[in-house]
């Protein structure tokens, strides 16, 4: 298996283009201008895939040269070779197989069922957010999620009679009075500063679109009503990575001696008497960081208290520690370790994009998807089915109210609801989804029988949008398909290598015996010597020529015998090295009993010894397998295309490639 990864590399070369920008149908050439470039036991292979695989394994150096096209095209066809076999196998209906090919077509079709300019325009929105931290203050009103129609016109009532009242200069006094938040009613409704996708969407959009000193309209939460007043705005702290040391007071008495320690570490650091990850490994009480150099992770705002970050963020530059400070968790020493460059787009996309993707807002991305390909597929309800099946719930009050059970007449109805392109849904469909939808049914407001159906069926119309779209899409995209067919092919040349090549040169020990005998003299061992590293700790002029002295006639175990009687005095580690792999020992004279100067560090002295020299010579099986076997995996290769080229036939179109050679 010496080989796998390399291989692989080969084998899999069509992922490394992550497809982002998907264009229907760009560029698909007409079989006249597509034309079989070779066949491989009457596979066909034509022009725009051999072209396509080209341009993207050579990427700059696709030059389209006859020597290059000619190579590659060699290459491709002994690629083809191994997948025809595979076939020929049964490989590709292994259910392993199977089940990596349907799970890869899930993941590269999730990246095509999204509205990609939807999606664009809220990361985007999300940067620009990101590049500042507003503070706001609140008036709350109450509303459950699923509150009552009259309960909803009742609050609205409230806040719109409030929003007439408020100023800018009265907000203060007005969320005295009126503001339903105990968290913030007594600071003056001050909830601090937030940042993007730290809030629910609406209230992000309404904390970013009100200007400085302005009041909001009225913005509905899931957990109720609000109006924001934007107290302060500032440059966004961004994220940091950080690292600290954290000492945490015992029970009793144990605050002074905490802040003692702490205080006693960082004059440690700035006597530069220890760094600060050997203090951390040491001293800190934080179990999952300290390992790691007292490092945390990133670290944003409104993740630690105040104290915490406002200490945090007060670090200057990378590498700089601050203070000590106290937080609800102890003391602690930070050390800002790096800042995250949030001005470069192209540097915060991806992990904006994957955040948005988490946040409910990326919700609106699907429905837009869903109504563009309602109006491709043509969505049509069938009004008259759809009311017939509102009139036969309504006589069913269960239906709004909790556990639920069809009547058997609506699970046998076939009739058709709505037809999506060349999908139709029943009346027994859309029931079934009911059935599994009770969030729809009767926990969301209005909770009648006619707006229950409704989500019920917007639910299905998605689902239905989606599997529709899914069918669509090699036909939409070439390269979804190109895509497709590649990891598929992939995937059986591993099968392949790994049954008649990986496993047969790993299982074979009389074959890799037998190509060893043939090949020992491609392995051998240039000239060699064993070394003996000593390390004194003491720097005393006696003691270290007292330890040459011993050292140049005895071994190693007798020198430490001798040295060790009291106390740990000597540690030695042997080693063997070839010529050139080593500068320390290369610059030693390659004789028996040599040895080099030495030197003094840290309070310790260490030098080397050549205990002898071993002449040039084979390697055996044991000590040259692993290139043994890469070798032995290489001819078994070599071996299999040549009896490929021999059982199966070719036919190479030679023409075709001439049309696209450029020098």
């Amino acid at each position: 298996m010496m080989k796998m990864h390399s291989i692989m590399a080969f084998c899999l070369f069509f992922l490394a283009g992550q497809v982002w920008a998907h264009q229907p149908n760009s560029g698909v050439p007409s079989s006249e201008d597509d034309p079989i470039l070779f066949t491989v036991k009457g596979v066909e292979v034509r022009l725009s895939e051999f072209t396509y695989i080209y341009d993207k394994t050579n990427g700059d150096k696709a030059d389209y040269s006859k020597k290059s096209l000619e190579e590659y095209l060699d290459l491709y066809i002994n690629f083809k070779l191994q997948v025809v076999k595979g076939q020929e196998m049964g490989l590709d209906k292994k259910p392993e197989v199977l089940r990596e090919q349907n799970q890869y077509k899930r993941q590269l079709s999730s990246s095509y069922l999204t509205d990609r300019e939807i999606t664009e325009k809220l990361v985007k929105e999300a940067f620009d957010r990101a590049q500042e931290d507003r503070r706001f203050s609140q008036i709350f009103i109450k509303l459950g999620e699923n509150a009552e129609e009259t309960a909803v016109k009742e609050a609205y009532a409230r806040m719109k009679k409030l929003q007439q009242e408020v100023t800018a200069e009265n907000f203060e006094t007005m969320v005295g009075k009126y503001s339903e938040d105990s968290y913030s009613k007594g600071k003056k409704g001050d909830l601090g500063f937030f940042t993007v996708l730290q809030l629910p969407y609406a209230l992000e959009n309404a904390l970013y679109e009100t200007q400085k000193g302005a009041v909001s309209e009225i913005v509905r939460s899931k957990y109720g009503l609000h109006l924001l007043k934007v107290t302060e705005v500032r440059p966004a702290y961004g994220q940091i990575q950080l690292a600290h040391i954290l000492i945490r007071p015992k029970k009793e008495g144990g605050e002074e001696k905490a802040k003692a320690k702490i205080d006693s570490l960082h004059g440690v650091l700035k006597a530069g008497q220890a760094t600060f990850a050997e203090l951390a490994a040491k001293y800190s009480q934080d179990n999952s960081s300290k390992t790691r150099a007292g490092i945390i992770g990133w670290v944003g705002i409104n993740q630690f208290d105040a104290s915490f970050e406002a200490a945090a963020f007060g670090l200057p530059k990378d590498g700089v520690y601050g203070e000590p400070v106290k937080s609800e968790s102890g003391w602690h020493i930070l050390r800002r370790v790096k800042s995250m460059d949030k001005s470069s787009y192209p540097q915060m996309k991806s992990e904006l994009t994957a955040k948005v993707k988490r946040d409910p807002r990326f919700k609106l991305v699907e429905t837009a998807l869903v109504s563009k390909i309602k109006e491709e597929a043509g969505y049509q309800l069938d009004e008259k089915v759809y009311a017939e099946v509102i009139a036969a719930l309504r006589q069913d009050q269960a239906f709004i109210q909790g556990r639920w059970t069809p009547k058997p007449e609506l699970l046998k109805n076939e009739k058709v609801v709505f037809s999506l392109g060349n999908l139709n849904a029943t009346v027994k469909e859309l029931i079934q989804m009911a059935q599994r939808s009770p969030n729809e049914r009767f926990a969301m407001r209005p909770r009648r029988h006619e707006d229950a159906l409704e989500r019920v069926l917007a639910k299905l119309v998605a689902q239905k949008s989606l599997a529709y779209e899914e069918t669509r899409l090699e036909e939409k995209y070439p390269e979804f398909k190109a895509l497709l067919r590649e990891y598929e092919e992939g995937i059986l040349l591993f099968e392949v290598k790994k049954q008649l090549i990986w496993d047969k040169a790993s299982n074979d020990e009389e074959g890799l015996k037998a190509f060893y005998e043939s090949h020992k003299e491609d392995y051998q061992w240039n000239e060699r010597a064993k070394v003996t590293f000593y390390t004194l700790r003491s720097v005393d002029k006696k003691e270290i020529k007292k330890l040459r002295k011993k050292a140049k006639k005895k071994t190693a175990q007798e020198v430490m015998e001798l040295f060790n009687a009291d106390k740990a005095l000597v540690q030695t580690t042997e080693a063997t090295y070839e010529k050139g792999r080593n500068a320390e020992v290369d610059a030693i004279k390659w004789k028996a009993r040599k040895m080099n100067k030495g030197y003094t560090k840290d309070g310790s002295y260490y030098f080397i010894k050549i205990e002898e020299v071993i002449p040039a010579s084979n390697k055996s099986l044991d000590e040259a397998r692993g290139y043994v076997v890469a070798d032995f995996q290489d001819q078994l290769e070599k071996d299999l295309i040549l009896s490929l080229r021999e059982e199966y036939e070719i036919k190479i179109n030679k023409e075709a490639l001439n049309k696209i050679v450029k020098k």
